[in-house]
């Protein structure tokens, strides 16, 4: 209800008069009780001298000598229904000799509760002190109040006694609760009053703003042919003129905003290229059909995030920023490439509003430069050495080395090894080929790792034996794994088969396995000559050599480590590298059980 303008108004106007009518209720009752008291504490002082004037056995003579003259003057006292009288002699136990309560009579008055000890002892001064005690509700039952003044009455500078009076004061309080409840009423009227023409004044206000929000609702629901009445020429007034102004002013500005839109819509819908427009909070502005298409874009309410997914899903609206808002991505989808190029906005203030990406279908285009790549940059330079060879020697033989046969035989031999080089070469670049393509069909099955490491090592014997080359298994033989066979294979050739070809003579291999976190760890150690640590993060490059001369000598194609990486990966599996310069590498398998 508060949130209304006109029930705040009502609110302030209540406040206010709540506020005044409680500080002027809050200052009158506490005055009216004021002069209440101070009436009361004159009335009896009046009453305690009149007494001591009418009374000559109070005024002449020393009080413990005319005992029984002052209790029968202090008979004759007419005591009202709502006081007490006590004469207390100023002997050391300040005793009561008279009073309007006889059994107080003779009794000390400290002793006695009916009297203040503390009003008592404060007028042994010489003057008259008054107070409403602290414990003023005597009679507990009906609570009354009572005023309490003890008067010194003196001869000569000398105290012969204490007049002591104690008057019922509940019709001081009678009289400001009646008060009370007089302001109360009073400020419940003016309160009622103040809602009443609260209301009268805010409809004034409250009624031509609630016009002109109708009037904006329905401008926000395109329609711009409002006006409002403008019945006035104050500040609200204004408001009105300005409002029907700014109508005038947009009607033309949304026109030439029409045409611009109806343009650029024009050209996007018939664009070649995806077109999609994205604001800072990941919500989807604008997609042209093509955009749509890339995407599967169904409803427009979708956030960039949930449908970038079906393209590439290492964009999002995170990323994008992460990258100043500028950049380029590859992604692929139904054998499809795109080139992503993305780029900010701004807004009317200048900042940056959003980002704008342009989806561009260069499958054609990426296929030519991935098969230059491939073949260009890498097969031709791997073939070049072989092929040089085999020529030089060729044409040795043909200048007449052909007649001395030991020549010919050894020319011959190294022809034919080139030749088993290229030979697998092409091997091995099918191979990568084909995974690259994702055409290899693998087929998972429960291996046996032992007896798989027993398979590869009986492969490698020749090479083993030639090097003398010591293996140490520490494989239990309950361990399984679900692999390609012939993947699984060819990675164990191509790393293990390492460990033996850059292991020195004699050396040592050590092949392991264990199971940790829900993994199957295998580790191929040897003792060689190592890898420096620039070169570590680089080996798994196809074609890449540590010492290319001597990893053509020994027959590599540089192609080994790629071949198993790619097989691992597409096992989910993963390999890493330990290794240090002379004292041999370790390569680490990490396979998911």
């Amino acid at each position: 209800m508060f949130k209304s303008i006109r029930w705040r108004f009502i609110l302030i106007y209540f406040l206010l008069v709540f506020l005044a009518m409680s500080i002027v209720g809050i200052y009158i009752v506490n005055q009216l009780e004021g002069i209440q008291l101070n009436m009361n504490i004159k009335n009896m002082d009046a009453r305690i001298r009149s007494i001591i004037q009418s009374y000559s056995s109070l005024n002449t003579g020393n009080w413990d000598e005319n005992i029984e003259e002052i209790q029968k003057s202090i008979s004759t006292v007419q005591v009202g229904y709502n006081e007490n009288i006590y004469v207390i002699l100023n002997d050391v136990n300040r005793t009561i000799i008279a009073g309007s309560v006889e059994e107080s009579i003779g009794i000390s008055a400290f002793n006695y509760n009916k009297i203040d000890n503390y009003i008592l002892t404060k007028s042994m001064d010489g003057t008259p002190y008054h107070i409403a005690p602290a414990e003023q509700f005597e009679d507990t039952e009906n609570q009354r109040f009572y005023y309490h003044m003890s008067f010194p009455v003196q001869t000569e500078g000398n105290i012969k006694g204490y007049i002591y009076l104690v008057n019922n004061i509940d019709y001081i309080y009678d009289t400001v609760d009646e008060s009370k409840q007089i302001m109360t009423q009073a400020t419940i009227i003016a309160l009622t009053l103040t809602i009443f023409l609260g209301l009268i004044l805010s409809t004034s206000i409250t009624g031509p703003i609630k016009e002109l929000t109708i009037k904006a609702r329905q401008m926000s629901l395109g329609d711009f042919e409002q006006k409002v009445n403008v019945k006035s020429d104050d500040e609200i007034g204004q408001l009105g003129n300005m409002f029907n102004y700014l109508i005038d002013q947009l009607k033309k500005s949304m026109s030439s905003l029409q045409q611009e839109k109806s343009k650029m819509e024009t050209t996007f819908t018939y664009m070649a290229d995806g077109v999609l427009t994205v604001d800072l909070s990941g919500n989807i502005i604008h997609a042209n059909p093509v955009a749509k298409n890339i995407l599967s874009l169904k409803n427009a309410d979708e956030k960039f995030d949930d449908v970038i997914v079906n393209l590439k899903d290492s964009i999002s609206i995170d990323y994008i920023k992460s990258k100043g808002y500028r950049g380029t991505d590859l992604a692929e989808k139904n054998g499809e490439t795109y080139n992503i190029d993305y780029a900010p906005f701004m807004n009317n203030k200048n900042e940056i509003g959003g980002v704008i990406l342009v989806f561009k279908n260069i499958t054609e285009q990426h296929r030519i430069d991935k098969l230059q790549k491939e073949f260009v940059a890498n097969v031709s330079h791997e073939l070049k050495t072989p092929i040089t060879t085999i020529k030089s020697y060729a044409e040795t033989l043909l200048d007449g080395a052909l007649e001395d046969k030991q020549i010919s035989e050894e020319f011959l031999n190294v022809i034919n090894s080139e030749s088993d080089r290229m030979t697998r070469l092409v091997s091995d670049l099918l191979r990568l080929s084909k995974m690259d393509y994702e055409q290899t069909n693998w087929n998972k099955e429960r291996i046996n790792l032992l007896d798989m490491v027993n398979i590869v090592i009986k492969k490698l014997q020749i090479q083993i034996k030639e090097k003398n080359i010591n293996i140490h298994l520490n494989i239990p033989d309950d361990i399984n794994i679900m692999f390609d066979r012939d993947g699984f294979e060819q990675i164990l050739l191509n790393i293990a088969g390492n460990a033996v070809k850059y292991s020195y003579e004699k050396g040592n291999v050590w092949i392991s396995a264990k199971k940790s976190n829900k993994n199957i760890v295998v580790r191929i150690k040897d003792d060689g000559q190592g890898i420096p640590i620039e070169d570590q993060d680089r080996i798994f490059e196809r074609f890449y050599r540590v010492d290319k001369a001597r990893a053509r000598d020994l027959g590599g194609t540089g192609l080994g480590l790629s071949i198993a990486k790619e097989i691992a990966e597409a096992h989910n599996c993963t390999i890493a590298v330990n290794s240090r310069i002379d004292e041999g590498t370790e390569m680490i398998i990490t396979i998911p059980e």
